[in-house]
């Protein structure tokens, strides 16, 4: 065989060396050029947010109000507290069960820590039964109040004695890039999980090494990154939202043992950290309206997400520099920004009318076995919000409550039964009543080797209670719309209040048929008769002398079909066809509010244009927002068009009135005065199919009074009743009490004798 060359043997050795030493050199640029060019905005803010110290300076978030129109007084309902936040430093607590001893005489609290062993118990049960030991299932008891108390005792004994903390955070929301290196590099007591880096003290031996190691990835200076990886407890939280009185025992307590033993304090070890919290005083009042205020700080649903840039002002800034193992260096300079407060907003709503509303109402769903409930009140002439009250609703303290869920026990046909949502294996619809569409949410937990558990929300209705259906939901308003139909042929001339027809049955259009709601047909009938007996033969009638043309551009003169421009973000605008596409029988059934889609909301306030002298006005909630300099804007009323004529107004309200004193809607009569309104129930519908029967409809009232002046429009709206199915047996007596109500509070003298 020929041997090679030295010569050539050399050359293809260095020709080797060169080639791998190239492209060594070429990884390490590019690694450079990525580090310093392509990731520099990135270590560079590291860099900056390590060697300066950034401290901000929270904004008060402004307040929100209502008023009291009786007196004058304003009433805050949502505004911030600063509760004590209660830590140790384990380090400095010398005599560790003295000090749990205080701590845990002083913050026990009977009530919260019952609720937590009842779903202890709750938990528990769960566990058992779904491994099928039912033995340790009917073992599970509540603990006796001395038991709760020891237990408390030794929780915060373990926190007061923990030197070591067992897991820390060193870095979050790294880049895929950094990620993937720190695992590759495969480190004891190092954790990679999601986008965070975590370190386990206990389980690092080479601290210092692993500091170097991980220096660079972290952007943390390697003395720094070894003191935190010794994992000093220096800071143990006991107990957040601490209660005032009981901070100033813990501080006594302090003091006198500072006092007592100068130098050697037993109590060093206690801090307290103030923390801000939004904070709604009156609970649920107004809740749907005002929303509230994640943990995050930002504003969810009402008034704190429209205005939440508004509400929560720009915090300030301190920054100071720092030295490579982070403190603060007094020579370098500091920039003080300071944080501006957010604007305070003051609500149109009457605190007392808010508070009596939400409570008729909340005995109303209740009394007819309704989902949900509304009331609307409006001030006519303005059509600013007076109050707007909602059933089931929550309290903006505690909003995650909603979600709280609780077990259900189903028989096996039951199981069976369940309805798959979004073909889900661990999430369905029970049906309580087929028929109806009677259902509500049921979440199924699925453990591995266990039984499964079915849970629905202990609301039934989860996060749909923080809803304000008033501008967020439609629906068919049914006969409630009539006197706006009726309204507008009389505006257009069409028909006046004596106009006659002869109703003898129901009449056939297309392909459908047309029916009185009772299947009652009374002949020889005037307008004011179609409007006391709630006749849609009769406002068939009326909508074959409008006209589709007419009739669609009376629903916008109206405010149907586009938002009214309340201050909510959520407003819907409902849905109208333009009238091109109307069939024959749509024009007659959009007469009596069917086939068409509205907002409580735009309904109350076509009634405020019957109420004012056929004048529109936009609906509005914010009366007046103030800026952290004392500067105030005040919200004006704005009119939106003249919807009617002041003499159709008028007619249709002596209509309105007769429909009370004299028609079905006779249950919102008020002792002692006239109002004018009208009772509506409109079907539901399951796969485009009507429902029918208690429980299946949409049953509401809307009015207004005094007659002679006006001074509030009331709508009342109740979602699937199931005592009973028709208006007026539901909403028109819960209008007649909130609007007696009125009359008192407005002390307004009767007119009727």
């Amino acid at each position: 065989m020929p041997r090679r060359s030295p010569q050539k043997m050399g050359f293809n050795t260095i020709t080797v060396l060169i080639i791998v030493s190239i492209f060594v050199a070429f990884v390490i640029v590019s690694r450079l050029f990525y580090l310093q060019v392509v990731r520099y905005g990135y270590y560079q803010k590291a860099a900056t947010k390590e060697h300066q110290g950034y401290t901000e300076l929270p904004a008060k978030r402004g307040d929100i109000l209502v008023q009291d129109y009786t007196n004058g007084d304003t009433f805050t309902v949502a505004s911030n507290t600063t509760l004590d936040l209660v830590f140790v430093d384990p380090k400095l607590i010398k005599n560790k069960t003295a000090v749990a001893t205080t701590l845990s005489d002083i913050l026990f609290d009977l009530d919260t820590e019952r609720r937590k062993d009842d779903n202890r118990i709750i938990k528990e049960k769960r566990e058992f039964k779904r491994t099928g030991n039912m033995d340790a299932y009917d073992r599970v008891k509540p603990l006796t109040d001395e038991e709760l108390k020891d237990a408390f005792y030794h929780e915060i004994l373990n926190k007061v004695s923990l030197e070591t903390r067992e897991k820390i955070l060193l870095s979050d929301n790294l880049p895929q890039e950094i990620l993937d290196d720190i695992s590759s590099k495969k480190l004891d007591g190092i954790e990679v999980k999601q986008s965070n880096v975590y370190a386990y003290p206990g389980k690092i031996y080479d601290k210092r090494h692993m500091a170097k190691t991980l220096s660079d990835d972290l952007q943390i200076p390697p003395p720094r990154l070894e003191q935190i990886l010794i994992g000093e407890n220096r800071y143990e939280i006991i107990a957040k939202k601490v209660d005032p009185e009981k901070s100033a025992k813990i501080r006594a307590v302090m003091k006198k043992d500072a006092k007592e033993h100068p130098g050697s304090e037993n109590y060093a070890g206690i801090g307290f950290k103030e923390e801000y919290y939004r904070y709604y005083p009156e609970k649920k009042l107004a809740a749907n309206l005002l929303g509230f205020v994640d943990k995050e700080g930002k504003g969810q649903y009402g008034i704190e997400e429209t205005f939440d840039k508004q509400l929560k002002g720009k915090n300030g800034v301190f920054k100071a520099q720092r030295d490579s193992i982070g403190r603060q260096i007094t020579v370098g300079d500091s920039v003080i920004q300071p944080a501006v407060n957010g604007e305070n907003i003051t609500l149109t709503i009457d605190r007392t009318i808010q508070m009596e509303a939400e409570k008729i109402l909340e005995t109303a769903v209740k009394k007819y076995q309704a989902n949900s409930g509304q009331i609307i009140i409006l001030d006519p002439k303005t059509s600013k919000v007076i109050a707007i009250a909602h059933s089931p609703s929550f309290d903006p303290n505690n909003y995650s409550k909603a979600f709280e869920k609780v077990d259900v026990d189903f028989s096996e046909d039951e199981i069976k039964s369940l309805l798959p949502i979004n073909d889900s294996n661990s999430h369905f619809y029970f049906y309580r009543n087929w028929d109806t569409d009677d259902k509500y949410e049921v979440f199924k937990d699925i453990e591995e080797g266990k039984e499964p558990v079915y849970q629905r929300y202990a609301n039934w209705f989860g996060a749909e209670v923080y809803q304000n259906k008033a501008v967020s939901s439609i629906y068919e308003p049914g006969s409630v719309f009539k006197p706006v139909a009726m309204a507008s042929a009389i505006d257009d001339g069409d028909v006046t209040p004596n106009t006659v027809y002869y109703e003898t049955g129901p009449i056939k259009v297309d392909e459908f048929e047309i029916h009185n709601s009772t299947d009652e047909y009374l002949g020889r009938q005037t307008m004011t008769n179609v409007l006391e007996r709630s006749s849609n033969i009769g406002m068939s009638f009326v909508a074959k002398k409008l006209g589709r043309n007419l009739f669609y551009n009376y629903m916008l003169k109206f405010g149907f079909n586009q938002k009214t421009g309340i201050e909510f973000d959520n407003e819907e605008s409902g849905k109208i066809e333009y009238f091109t596409k109307w069939a024959e029988s749509e024009l007659l059934t959009h007469a009596f509010g069917q086939g068409i889609a509205v907002t409580p909301l735009q309904m109350a306030n076509a009634y405020c244009a019957l109420a004012n002298k056929g004048l529109l006005m936009q609906p509005y909630i914010v009366d007046s927002m103030t800026d952290g300099k004392g500067r105030t804007i005040k919200i004006e009323p704005f009119a939106v068009n003249q919807a009617i004529s002041e003499e159709s107004a008028n007619t249709i309200t002596e209509m309105l009135v007769s429909s009370v004193e004299n028609g079905v809607a006779n249950k919102a009569q008020i002792d002692g005065h006239y109002v004018a309104g009208k009772t509506g129930t409109s079907q539901t519908y399951k796969w485009g199919k009507p429902l029918t029967g208690a429980g299946t409809t949409i049953t509401s009232f809307a009015g207004y009074g005094p007659i002679d002046d006006p001074k509030f429009v009331v709508l009342v709206k109740f979602d699937m009743p199931r005592t009973n199915e028709w208006g007026s047996e539901t909403a028109a007596p819960v209008f007649k009490k909130i609007v007696t109500f009125l009359f008192d509070y407005y002390n307004i003298p009767p007119d009727k004798y």
